[in-house]
């Protein structure tokens, strides 16, 4: 038991939504002497949806004959370890980082088979998340690159967000000291102090050289560059220190109609209020605020519309 706890405290599991900022995060770790940040490992929240289901199954009384529920945990446990664990050893790093955005969809469960290990939650404004998953799909698109659905679609953006975030701010509510909140806008605008504020939460002293993570080569560069088609990231965009450029960015790639429908969907979301965010938009006219909604209605009728012939055109192709 002992020995399973310390392979737990060493190790750090990053999370949140896609374009959110975990990358540079992640980075920031690697650049840190004592932290490996490894490629991601993608495969936690499989690994915990079968996790899950078994619970479900012992709790049913399914397969309670053939292990507990603490038998299905113990077993979890030792696989995510077995798989992680080895590979920080490898590398006699004292902490190893797995960030995989999707992560954070997993984090409560990750909390309760993991206790000791550490979870770092990043947040950005999702005005910000959109404009940047958008140009995403557009960019996949022009290579013929088949992504998520939320990179080409509004609302599927949103809805993802949304479950990310809900787990994540989950997590931090029912484990707190477990789970630290970091916020991309505060990371690129005062470097130092976050980077200062993570490595508290590690129990690690803190290293300049967080501040720089692109003067340093990361493990995870090729998968998410050269290898996923650039459209995630190019190699400049990897390995770019924490810059404010792309901070409104958002304001000047997201139309009034696509700003209005996200701060709209995000208005009342109080962990984000309380962490800072205004969904207000002053920049909007009222003449544009009237267009972006009218457009914005408009686009949803049509997309009711074209629904409708698409179930009308399925249901005649099933008749005899």
């Amino acid at each position: 038991m002992e020995n399973t706890e310390k392979m737990e405290q060493n190790l750090v599991f990053v999370g949140g939504s896609a374009r959110s900022g975990t990358t540079l995060v992640q980075n920031m770790l690697d650049s840190h002497p004592d932290i490996l940040g490894g490629p991601e490992f993608l495969h936690l929240p499989e690994i915990v949806k079968v996790r899950n289901s078994m619970q479900e199954n012992v709790a049913r009384g399914w397969i309670d004959q053939i292990c507990s529920s603490q038998e299905v945990d113990t077993r979890f446990r030792s696989l995510i370890l077995d798989f992680l664990v080895p590979f920080a050893e490898r590398h006699e790093a004292k902490l190893l980082s797995e960030k995989t955005p999707e992560n954070i969809r997993v984090f409560p469960e990750l909390v309760e088979l993991l206790p000791n290990s550490h979870f770092i939650m990043v947040v950005r404004d999702p005005r910000a998340i959109v404009a940047s998953m958008l140009q995403v799909g557009e960019r996949a698109s022009k290579k013929g690159i088949k992504v998520q659905e939320f990179t080409r679609d509004i609302d599927a953006a949103i809805r993802y967000i949304k479950r990310c975030m809900d787990a994540g701010f989950k997590a931090a509510a029912n484990y707190p000291g477990h789970v630290l909140t970091v916020v991309y806008e505060k990371v690129v605008l005062d470097p130092e102090a976050e980077t200062r504020k993570i490595c508290d939460f590690l129990g690690l002293d803190w290293d300049p050289a967080m501040c720089v993570p692109g003067e340093k080569k990361h493990m995870g560069e090729s998968a998410i560059t050269v290898e996923s088609g650039e459209v995630w990231y190019s190699a400049d965009q990897f390995n770019a220190n924490p810059h404010t450029a792309g901070l409104d960015k958002w304001k000047n790639t997201l139309s009034p109609w696509q700003m209005i429908k996200v701060s709209k969907a995000f208005a009342n979301y109080q962990e984000l209020i309380t962490l800072g965010y205004d969904f207000y938009l002053p920049e909007l006219t009222q003449g544009r605020r009237i267009w972006g909604t009218f457009v914005g209605r408009l686009i949803n009728l049509s997309d009711k519309i074209l629904g409708g012939i698409r179930r009308i055109v399925r249901s005649l192709h099933m008749c005899p």
